[in-house]
């Protein structure tokens, strides 16, 4: 069976109590194996079998308790539909002697069918009952209580496909052939979809013989735990339907992994055990690994190429107390977008009040320091805004549309004409025409080709786009500049980049930034802002 069994798809198999309906309907044999967590029912349903037996004694043996109904109804019900959600093919759950009387029972179907088992398989006895191969007590319900929880049960269940399957403890408890098969015609008439006739000797001699004397149509469920020398086909042809291997898989697992830890401890090493022992690659399989891969292309790495953002030190932050207003608006800014993880770090403390869902990285001086904060590997873009500066959405829209247009590396550049440029303006040189005011960047845009030369063409407008290859030549740039203590802006990051020889697009706007250098900017920006979200 192909590692495709380790995925549920519900799409194309029918739910399992239907689909245990049409097993019971086909010729031959059904056999089932006992597990008690998910990663065992797939070993199962991989070998071949046609189902899963939520077992009540390995589940119980797995919490090192013995199987005398201590775990309650919940835990055991966790444990079966925890089975029913890794595997396709029908669970069937050991569910005791029901819990209680006939009000626990209905509760019980109802939950259990609820959790997709496809049968629940009840036994006579009292409660506590005692696992079927203890020596000692054995005390069985009187008839006609168990045939209203069997009638109980078939009342509960919404569906018609549920199977109860009445489990006869008569041959365990020493009350003899008649009695066995008095009670399961009983349990029949009650309602049950089938019979589990038990044993407990080493002679499959008393199935045999009960199989012979049924009469009814009703099928019969053996477990030849014991009795194990006869084979599946054989107790079909006897008139058994479905045949539980109730515990091998716990047993088979016990000695194995008992032989396998002497080994290691023996020999002081695991290398005479390795290739007896499943390989990591098995594990993996078994666990759904290809599946999570084929999902997480599918549904995470969209996501989480997304574009980020960080707001780095400026050449001077806002003030104080214009802080954390300013940064809501640039917060706002980037998610209407489309980018919704920010960052922000800061030379100064960080504002009191902080947007929403925006991280914190350590206090840095400079923009270098701060990106180096920021973790490598990332998927998708990065768009750094100077903390000096504000920048308006449609701008960073058009950033990050540089980016996915195949530029690495993208600047804003203020290339305005008719205002002269600030005495704290960082200029930038351009390799685009311009006559009388106006520019021709032509088909393939333009590019950045200096920051800092006199005789510029605009201006830096606080804000550059990253793809994931453009970042990482600007963490090398930063890298750099921290190995020789030498303090950079985000301006002078870019410049580095450009006389490393990597190609700056520059996005050309004429509007839609502030600075925020000194108080005054602050004060003016903040009422800018303000009124411009009184209007909105």
């Amino acid at each position: 069976m192909s590692a495709a069994t380790t995925e549920t798809n519900q799409a194309s198999v029918a739910p399992g109590a239907r689909r245990l309906r049409e097993l019971f309907a086909r010729p031959g044999a059904v056999r089932i194996a006992g597990a008690h967590n998910p990663l065992g029912a797939r070993l199962a349903e991989r070998a071949g079998f046609d189902g899963v037996w939520s077992s009540g004694l390995e589940v119980s043996a797995s919490q090192g308790v013995p199987d005398t109904d201590i775990l309650s109804m919940s835990e055991l019900l966790a444990v079966a539909s925890s089975l029913a959600g890794a595997v396709r093919v029908p669970v069937v759950a050991d569910c005791d002697a029901g819990y209680g009387n006939a009000h626990n029972v209905m509760n019980m179907i109802r939950r259990y069918e609820a959790a997709g088992i496809a049968a629940v398989s009840i036994e006579d006895k009292r409660f506590p009952k005692v696992n079927s191969f203890i020596p000692g007590r054995q005390e069985l319900a009187p008839v006609g209580e168990f045939c209203g929880k069997i009638a109980a049960a078939k009342a509960a269940q919404r569906t018609p496909d549920l199977m109860v399957i009445a489990r006869i403890e008569a041959l365990i408890a020493g009350w003899g052939m008649d009695e066995a098969l008095r009670r399961g015609e009983a349990y029949a008439q009650a309602g049950a979809d089938a019979v589990l006739i038990h044993a407990k000797g080493s002679s499959p001699e008393p199935i045999l013989q009960f199989l012979a004397e049924w009469r009814l149509p009703t099928p019969v469920v053996v477990v030849p735990t014991t009795y194990h020398t006869i084979t599946a086909t054989e107790l079909a042809e006897a008139g058994a339907k479905l045949v539980i291997y109730a515990n091998h898989g716990l047993r088979a697992g016990i000695t194995a992994v008992t032989d396998t830890f002497a080994s290691i401890l023996r020999d002081d090493r695991t290398t005479g055990v390795e290739s007896s022992i499943a390989p990591l690659a098995t594990v993996f399989d078994l666990q759904g690994m290809a599946a999570q891969k084929r999902h997480e292309a599918e549904f995470i790495t969209p996501f989480e190429s997304r574009a980020r953002s960080v707001v780095v030190p400026g050449a001077a932050d806002a003030p104080v107390e214009d802080a954390a207003a300013l940064l809501d608006h640039q917060t706002s800014a980037l998610r209407r977008a489309g980018i919704e993880s920010v960052s922000l770090a800061t030379s100064t403390d960080a504002p009191a009040r902080l947007p929403q869902d925006v991280a914190v990285l350590a206090e840095h001086t400079d923009a270098a320091g701060a990106l180096l904060e920021l973790p490598g590997g990332h998927l998708g873009g990065t768009v750094v805004v100077s903390g000096d500066a504000f920048v308006e959405s449609e701008l960073l829209s058009r950033l990050t549309a540089a980016g996915a247009a195949g530029s690495d590396i993208a600047v804003l550049v203020d290339v305005s004409a008719g205002a002269a440029p600030r005495a704290d303006a960082v200029p930038v040189s351009l390799n685009s025409a311009a006559h009388g005011g106006r520019r021709i960047a032509g088909s393939d845009g333009s590019d950045v080709v200096a920051v800092g030369r006199e005789g510029a063409d605009g201006e830096f407008a606080g804000a550059a786009a990253f793809s994931p290859q453009g970042f990482a030549a600007l963490r090398a740039a930063a890298e750099k500049r921290r190995a020789n203590s030498r303090p950079a802006g985000l301006a002078d990051l870019i410049a580095d980049l450009i006389e490393a020889g990597h190609r700056v697009r520059a996005v050309e706007i004429a509007s839609g930034w502030l600075e925020l250098r000194t108080a005054d900017d602050a004060r003016r920006a903040t009422a800018l802002l303000a009124g411009e979200e009184a209007q909105r």
